[in-house]
């Protein structure tokens, strides 16, 4: 039987366009439901619209405007289809525009879009917008779905629908709530966007001035935050203490998202292991997941050269097995002897999270209890490891490194690399290894001077940050 779709057009004082609209929706090779939600329009749409009554159109007047993302749903609400293409009230779709969407859709995909194409009036009456494959290219960054997506309706109901909270962003904030129940892929179905004086992308310059603000709401109001740490058992009288360090800075990180805790438990220690687990139920209001994972791996050496490179062998593979674990789209490293501020998390999640185009990864910055006189933070090609660091007071909150530590590190972990490489050329360093792989993406790292960590030397002393 023929998948039933309906067409969902939402749109204020568009009668000029309405009509082509209207006719491209009714020409699909693809039969379909056409639903027209009106928004308080003060000129001619809704008599355009019920002239095409009679082709089965269903028109849903309102007389107090609510804006596109509310008039968007409320058609949804009507609709009998079990998927969805939402198109504006001044676009065209091809006439196999719905059925090259359904070429691409598979059970358990939540949406398939495609790439759009101008026409119209303007300057940017002949641009392209290509579609890259979900997996190629960096979803946290920019957005490539477009309004005209085909949602599944199980998809759009367990996303919640669109949301008005991010003011212009509404197709990549349905996107990224849609991708979290399956991976969503990429169709051959071309949206014709048209260009006029009257809408929102010929006013490109109003756009840009703000478009680095709300790209990073968008992000803010989207990801997840997954923290981590792998637990050595050698200080067992500081974990009260810093869970509760990580837990409260973690809170005034400003998402409504769930947020989760994910342990390495290395410490091969059942009573430790225990204490674990009774000091995690104490944070179920702050973590909503969770999780320790035993991991009693050990390894042999005889001389220091050897358990340089062990220790680095099995950072390298632990932090693997943690990122694998976690479910956050953040993750924020926090190793067990590093006490974070009360502000660190909003810091970090805040610069990590901003402007057109966001850091790959950011470092907060602790002094080092192997060299009490160093910082860590970041180091710069070049760098002797036995240099001591200064802390910069006179630069800006974000300074831009080539290698940092997992000391308290928060990262895309879908734009860094994986966790693979133990070793730097000849040195031992699974946490250098990785932001060379980085450097290689061209992503950009930095140390934010501001996150100052205490580090503890003995479960007694620490350093100040």
């Amino acid at each position: 039987m023929s998948p039933r779709v309906s067409i969902l057009i939402a749109a204020r004082n568009n009668g000029r366009y309405l009509d082509e609209t209207l006719q491209s929706a009714f020409a699909q090779t693809h039969g379909c439901e056409v639903i027209y939600a009106d928004d308080a329009s003060r000129d001619e749409s809704l008599d355009v619209a019920r002239r095409r009554e009679d082709r089965g159109l269903i028109v849903l007047p309102e007389f107090v405007q609510r804006g596109v993302c509310a008039t968007r749903n409320r058609a949804a609400r009507v609709a009998t289809g079990e998927y969805f293409v939402f198109l504006d009230g001044d676009d065209r779709l091809p006439r196999d525009f719905i059925a090259k969407h359904l070429a691409a859709m598979t059970p358990g995909t939540p949406f398939v879009y495609g790439p759009a194409r101008a026409f119209g009036d303007g300057r940017h009456a002949h641009s392209f917008w290509s579609a890259p494959e979900w997996s190629e290219y960096d979803r946290w960054e920019c957005n490539t779905v477009n309004t005209s997506a085909m949602y599944a309706r199980w998809a759009y109901t367990a996303a919640g629908g669109w949301s008005d909270r991010v003011p212009t962003m509404w197709d990549w904030d349905l996107a990224l709530r849609a991708a979290r129940f399956g991976t969503p892929r990429v169709s051959t179905a071309i949206l014709d966007y048209r260009q006029h004086d009257g809408s929102w992308s010929a006013r490109l310059h109003e756009k840009d001035s703000s478009r680095g603000r709300f790209l990073a709401q968008v992000r803010r109001a989207n990801a997840r935050l997954s923290v981590c740490s792998i637990l050595s058992g050698r200080l067992p009288g500081l974990l009260s203490e810093w869970l509760d360090a990580v837990a409260l800075s973690a809170r005034r990180i400003p998402t409504s998202e769930p947020k989760s805790l994910v342990l390495l438990d290395n410490s091969r220690d059942s009573e430790f292991r225990a204490a674990v687990e009774r000091e995690l139920a104490r944070h179920a209001e702050t973590f909503d997941v969770r999780r320790v994972i035993a991991y009693p791996h050990s390894f042999i050496w005889q001389t220091e050269t050897q358990r340089r490179d062990r220790v680095a062998e099995f950072l390298a593979t632990a932090y693997r097995t943690l990122a694998e674990a976690m479910p956050g789209d953040v993750h924020w490293f926090v190793e067990d002897d590093v006490f974070v501020p009360l502000d660190a998390g909003m810091l970090l999640w805040d610069s990590l999270t901003d402007g057109l185009h966001p850091p790959h990864a950011i470092s907060g910055c602790y002094r080092n209890r192997h060299s009490p006189g160093r910082y860590v933070g970041g180091w710069w090609r070049g760098d002797r490891p036995d240099e001591p660091h200064a802390i910069p007071r006179d630069k800006p909150d974000l300074i831009p490194v080539d290698f940092t530590g997992t000391g308290c590190l928060m990262c895309w972990p879908s734009r860094t690399p994986p966790w693979t490489d133990s070793h730097l050329c000849h040195i031992p360093a699974h946490d250098w290894a990785w932001s060379a792989h980085l450097l290689a993406r061209r992503g950009k790292l930095y140390f934010h001077p501001h996150v100052r960590c205490e580090h503890a030397v003995t479960e007694a002393k620490r350093l100040p940050g």
